[in-house]
């Protein structure tokens, strides 16, 4: 539930630049909101290996809060901000945009905004999707939604991904299934690398830019580095079409817990960049495509996704014995393509309709599956001097794999208030690597429990 309030630095400002009335008009307009994620899980077995032991750990995640208004009828703006659990309460821009609206079948998007790919790329706050973990496709950071290990399929990226750019969508007015419901394009700066290596505005402090770690570049999982301004000269562009029948065809983000619609919607995304620093001929670039579906009858759903993407990525060279020469030129790492690929089922269920708490309970069945071909990698033997620790590098056999990740989960989703909802989940990943160190890698089980508030 939106809540209206007055924010009296925005108010004065508001005063000075239009006058009382109009300030007076555009403070009652403004709607604060928010969601947070109060979760428990206990991760098996008790000694994995190579995760850390988690027992009975409590942690908040997910936590978003923002405001959105209009300046006039044809520009609403939303202002939103994340506090990723990793940050330790550090505060950070998660959405700042506003738009033009033209005959309500056109749209401009200017500033950062949340990219159109997918349908769990939507799906970003905990208030709007049913389980308690993601699909592997779109693994955040902020929650046990995956188990890494070295060789292993990594998403291509992580829910949520913001960007800044234009985006400009066209929503054709008609009820043929044929005809497309959405037309999207935008431009943004695009993904960028795991080292925070930011080319941006001339700055005392910033005036040499670091070469390229001995460890490599790849790109930044779960977007940890969310800058203002561009990674590089290059800019990323991307396209979404989505067709759609029945309520599924309001031009809005669908949200699973919005359970009570019937329809269907079958979209495509696409998108592309470069996301290193150094923008020669051989860059790094990264190619990504999808397909979604949901199928919704009431409290019965079936859902999926299918993504493919390939990218490029740099990386120390190992000899034969598995060294790796840390005094070598990080100019010439050399370069290879990775492949990760995937897709998720899901379907929904009612528990009951008049449950002894709450408004109502649904049940959450999904299997996912996640591959990924690319250069053989393995530990140095060696560690690295700046930390004393392997690192992963390109093996001197030059050799291929293809590994793989199946994830299974069951869980429940109880509606309790407008604004309260309770989750459970058992999830359990498969995870086919190669032994690391000569440990065969274990598989990874978590129960979880989430309190989800949102406002």
């Amino acid at each position: 539930m939106n809540r209206k309030i007055t924010v009296l630095p925005l108010l004065l400002l508001l005063v000075f630049n239009y006058g009382k009335t109009e300030a007076k008009e555009l403070v009652k307009d403004l709607n604060i909101n928010g969601s947070l994620s109060l979760n428990w899980r206990m991760v098996g077995p008790r000694e994995p290996g190579f995760e850390h032991q988690i027992q009975n750990e409590v942690f908040l995640a997910d936590t978003y809060f923002g405001f959105n208004g209009k300046i006039s009828e044809k520009f609403p703006f939303l202002l939103e901000f994340q506090i990723p659990t990793a940050a330790r309460g550090q505060v950070s821009l998660y959405r700042f945009s506003t738009e033009l609206i033209y005959k309500e079948n056109f749209k401009l998007e200017l500033g950062k905004f949340l990219i159109p790919f997918g349908h769990y790329n939507e799906l970003y706050s905990a208030d709007k999707f049913l389980t308690v973990t993601r699909p592997l496709l779109y693994a955040s950071p902020d929650s046990l939604d995956l188990a890494l290990r070295l060789n292993s399929p990594r998403p291509p990226f992580s829910s949520g991904y913001t960007d800044i750019g234009a985006k400009a969508s066209y929503y054709p007015q008609t009820n043929h299934f044929w005809i497309p419901s959405e037309l999207t394009a935008f431009i943004v700066n695009g993904l960028g690398e795991n080292g925070n290596r930011l080319r941006t505005f001339q700055n005392t402090n910033n005036l040499l830019v670091k070469g390229p770690p001995i460890t490599g570049v790849n790109l930044d999982f779960g977007h940890q580095n969310n800058n203002l301004a561009d990674n590089n000269n290059n800019k990323a562009p991307g396209g979404r079409i989505v067709f759609s029948l029945g309520d599924l065809k309001i031009p809005l983000p669908f949200e699973e817990t919005k359970i009570e619609l019937n329809g269907v919607r079958l979209g495509a995304s696409a998108l592309y960049g470069r996301y290193d620093l150094e923008e020669g001929i051989a860059g790094q670039d990264y190619r990504i495509w999808g397909t979604d579906f949901i199928f919704q009858y009431k409290d019965f759903s079936f859902s999926g996704e299918y993504v493919y993407s390939e990218t490029d990525f740099r990386m120390a060279q190992a000899n034969t014995i598995g060294n790796v020469d840390f005094n070598q030129s990080t100019d010439n790492l050399p370069s290879r393509m990775e492949i990760n690929k995937g897709y998720y089922l899901q379907s929904t269920f009612p528990i009951s309709r008049n449950p002894p708490i709450g408004e109502k309970a649904i049940g959450i069945l999904a299997f996912n599956k996640l591959e990924r071909l690319g250069p053989t990698l393995l530990f140095s033997n060696n560690p690295n001097p700046a930390d004393q620790l392997p690192i992963a590098a390109f093996s001197s056999s030059m050799g291929h794999l293809k590994t793989s990740i199946y994830k299974y989960t069951g869980g429940a989703n109880l509606q309790i208030t407008e604004n309260f909802m309770m989750k459970a989940e058992y999830s359990h990943w498969q995870i086919k690597v190669p032994k690391v160190f000569n440990a065969k890698q274990t598989d990874i089980n978590q129960t979880a429990i989430s309190w989800v508030f949102s406002f």
